[in-house]
C-alpha cells in the first residue's frame, strides 16, 4: 500500500502501512498506542466507524432506511439505539457489516492518501473477516493467554457470555496470527509489549532507509 510522495509532504514515498489485529481484550490498542508514542500516525477502525455514524450522508441514510428511523438521534446513528437493534440477532448484524465495511475501507484509504507520516498503522479487529489482509504492508496479529483475556474483558464489563457473542464474529486468535506478518504475543507485562513495538519499528525503519526511503534511526 505504499504509494507516491504526497502533495504537501516531503519528498519521499507513502507511508509504510500497517493494520494491527487481534482478539477482543488481547492489548491491540495498547499497541497501537505504542507505535504511535514511536512515531506512528495512529487510527482504529472503531473511531471510522463512529465518525461514519456520526457524519457520513451515504451510512446514515443506509443505515436508517434498513434498520428504521429509531437507530437515529441528534446527530446522525445513535450507537446505542443502533446496537440494541443489531447485537441481539447475527444476520442484521451481518446487514450493518456489509454496509459499514466498504466505507471503512474507503476512509481507511482516504486517510493513507493523506498521511504524511514514515508509518501509518491502523487498527482492525476483523482485519482478515473483511478480506483486507492484503491491502497493508505489514499484518499485526497480538495474541494474549486465554484466561488473561477473559480478565481483560471481565475488567471491561463483559463477561463470558458476551465474550463469546464477540468471538462468533471472528476467527480464532491461532489463525489470525497464522494469517498476520508479525505475531505479538502479549503474554509478558507492559514492558515485553513495548519491547516488540520498538523492535517492529527498528525493523520498518531501518527497512525504509536501506531503500532509500528517507527513514530515521530507531
Amino acid at each position: 500500500m505504499t504509494g507516491p510522495p504526497k502533495e504537501g509532504c516531503p519528498e519521499r514515498e507513502g507511508p509504510v502501512t500497517i493494520a494491527v489485529t487481534g482478539p477482543f481484550a488481547s492489548g491491540k490498542s495498547t499497541f497501537v498506542r505504542m507505535l504511535g508514542d514511536l512515531g506512528a500516525e495512529t487510527h482504529s477502525a472503531d473511531e471510522i466507524v463512529h465518525s461514519l455514524l456520526r457524519q457520513n450522508e451515504e451510512a446514515i441514510s443506509d443505515i436508517s432506511e434498513r434498520f428504521g428511523a429509531e437507530v437515529l438521534g441528534d446527530e446522525g446513528v445513535d450507537r446505542k439505539a443502533l446496537g440494541r437493534v443489531v447485537f441481539a440477532d447475527p444476520a442484521k448484524l451481518a446487514e450493518l457489516e456489509k454496509i459499514l465495511h466498504p466505507l471503512v475501507h474507503d476512509e481507511t484509504d482516504r486517510l493513507v492518501s493523506y498521511s504524511c507520516s514514515e508509518v501509518f498503522v491502523v487498527e482492525i479487529p476483523l482485519l482478515f473477516e473483511a478480506g483486507r489482509g492484503e491491502d497493508f504492508d505489514r499484518t499485526v496479529a497480538v495474541v494474549v493467554p486465554e484466561d488473561r483475556r477473559k480478565e481483560w474483558a471481565a475488567e471491561r464489563g463483559v463477561d463470558e457470555a458476551a465474550l463469546r457473542a464477540i468471538e462468533g464474529r471472528q476467527l480464532p486468535s491461532e489463525e489470525k496470527a497464522r494469517r498476520a506478518n508479525v505475531v505479538v504475543q502479549n503474554d509478558g507485562g507492559p514492558d515485553r509489549l513495548k519491547e516488540q513495538a520498538e523492535e517492529l519499528w527498528a525493523e520498518i525503519l531501518g527497512e525504509k532507509s536501506s531503500e532509500g526511503g528517507g527513514g530515521q534511526e530507531a
